[in-house]
């Protein structure tokens, strides 16, 4: 059944929501990490622990979320995934010990990613249509950065309510549970069954499901798949390199937390200016020359970074690098995805290739978080700051070096595909 306007846009705007309100509460440290520490009596290593387990937990998922997403309709996992999310938040607001909190972020790297991550992205792919890759996955992940604000914003009000932090924080988690209850009505009422159907069908034409493991087997053999893997490791690398900036500007420049503060925000503010632009961009000339050139500015960035003193004279120049640094490094998580459509990737693997090329694209997780704090360690906090920005270097030319070749072998693949045909 054909949608009218205001039924595709509101179908969008459900996958917006969804997808940046279910990853309020397992990433709720990041912005009430001291108050978590005193509602639930945590310490920091404690705490760290959650974020740790939940990781583990998501990358364990990414595979095995793929290959249900190409088998269960996007409406019925996503659904699932929100309100089940939002069911842990409640638990959450009971104030559980240590150990049951460590369960809930182990059901939520589970809820959030087996039976979400490969399911939205194939929906937002399935929006966007043959022709409409880059504004789709453009607009979709600048609807996320007002949205996260948006959902901050309010969290921020309603902790203001609590008389004590405690109070505060369980005044935040069921306002992040309530948002993804509301989510997940809307993707139920929202999100077409039709794309199930379709993809069932595509499925079907494929080869019946004792065929899969050849499917399997076709997606982990083709260079294609471990090129984009490696396009959105070396991309998600870059983009966390980001949220050091605040802290180098703190230690490095020896400015205020003020100022660190006022960093992030004008760093973020980037997001949704990025995002559309890079979409608008990548339906005229195609995702891979928006990746390119987003991974050729991290490059300069990152170079004149590591050659740069932190010196007090030097943070009018450290403003300009951050402010192109952002707008590159939300590019890239804006249209990373398009490359499905233009590199050929059937409709009916699309759910098996976000799951392996996850696996590995998100692995920065793991680690990235704290080697800036390793290099400080290792070699004082100017030269380990700076040793770590060239090493971020290396991978922005990892990443240009892997997009240069993704479209080099797709290119040849159909003149081949043509010269068949000719003959």
């Amino acid at each position: 059944m054909a949608q009218s306007k205001a039924q595709r846009w509101l179908y969008f705007a459900s996958l917006v929501l969804a997808a940046e309100s279910i990853y309020m509460l397992p990433y709720l440290r990041k912005t009430f990490q001291t108050s978590m520490e005193v509602s639930f009596g945590l310490g920091s290593v404690e705490l760290g622990l959650l974020n740790s387990m939940y990781g583990l937990v998501a990358l364990a998922a990414y595979f095995p979320g793929g290959w249900l997403a190409d088998r269960v309709s996007a409406r019925r996992l996503l659904a699932f995934s929100l309100f089940s999310t939002g069911l842990g938040g409640l638990y959450m607001a009971s104030i559980p010990p240590h150990t049951g909190l460590v369960l809930l972020h182990a059901f939520w790297g589970l809820t959030s990613i087996l039976t979400f991550w490969a399911a939205l992205i194939k929906a937002v792919r399935d929006w966007g249509g043959a022709t409409q890759q880059g504004i789709g996955f453009g607009l979709f992940e600048a609807g996320r950065g007002v949205v996260a604000a948006l959902l901050a914003s309010l969290a921020t009000l309603v902790f203001a309510y609590g008389g004590s932090p405690t109070d505060g924080l369980v005044n935040v988690i069921i306002c992040y549970s309530m948002a993804t209850f509301v989510a997940g009505a809307l993707v139920w009422f929202l999100v077409p069954e039709e794309l199930h159907d379709a993809s069932a069908r595509a499925i079907r034409s494929n080869g019946s499901a004792e065929t899969q493991p050849a499917h399997w087997r076709e997606i982990l053999t083709k260079s294609r798949s471990w090129l984009l893997a490696s396009v959105i490791f070396c991309a998600y690398f870059l983009y966390l390199g980001t949220y050091d900036f605040p802290a180098y500007a703190e230690r490095g420049f020896e400015q205020t937390k003020l100022l660190g503060a006022q960093l992030a925000t004008f760093r973020d503010w980037m997001r949704p200016l990025a995002a559309i632009s890079a979409g608008l961009i990548a339906d005229r000339l195609n995702p891979s020359r928006v990746v390119g050139v987003s991974f050729c500015l991290l490059l300069i960035v990152y170079v004149s970074l590591a050659l740069m003193p932190s010196d007090a004279g030097y943070l009018w120049f450290f403003w300009a690098q951050v402010a192109i640094a952002a707008l590159a490094g939300f590019a890239l998580r804006a249209v990373f995805y398009a490359l499905l459509q233009e590199t050929g990737v059937p409709l009916s693997q699309t759910g098996m290739t976000v799951g392996f090329v996850s696996v590995i694209g998100y692995a920065p997780d793991l680690f990235a978080h704290t080697l800036a704090g390793h290099f400080a360690d290792w070699f004082g906090v100017d030269m380990g700051y700076r040793y770590y920005f060239a090493f971020l270097s290396v991978f922005a030319c990892l990443g240009l070096l892997a997009t240069w070749k993704l479209v080099r072998e797709q290119r040849l693949n159909s003149r081949s595909g043509d010269s068949q045909i000719h003959r």
